[in-house]
């Protein structure tokens, strides 16, 4: 795995993580702009496996940051 993919991952991990509290609106973002890069990296480097299962999962996170889970 690519080094820049992993840095992608973390920010993903950091907003989704319980052990330091962030805002809600911070957590959103940081999974946001992680899954952005994650779906620009794996469109750029032609992993459509990767760029589906990112939308899906991105999908199911979102909608435990709205909803307060």
């Amino acid at each position: 795995m690519d080094f820049i993919l992993f840095l992608y991952f973390a920010i993903v991990f950091l907003g989704l993580q319980g052990l330091f509290l962030f805002e809600k609106h911070t957590s959103l973002a940081m999974v946001m702009i992680g899954n952005f890069l994650i779906l620009y990296h794996s469109a750029t480097h032609f992993m459509w496996d990767l760029f589906l299962l990112t939308i899906l999962m991105t999908i199911a996170q979102l909608t435990r940051l709205w909803r307060g889970v």
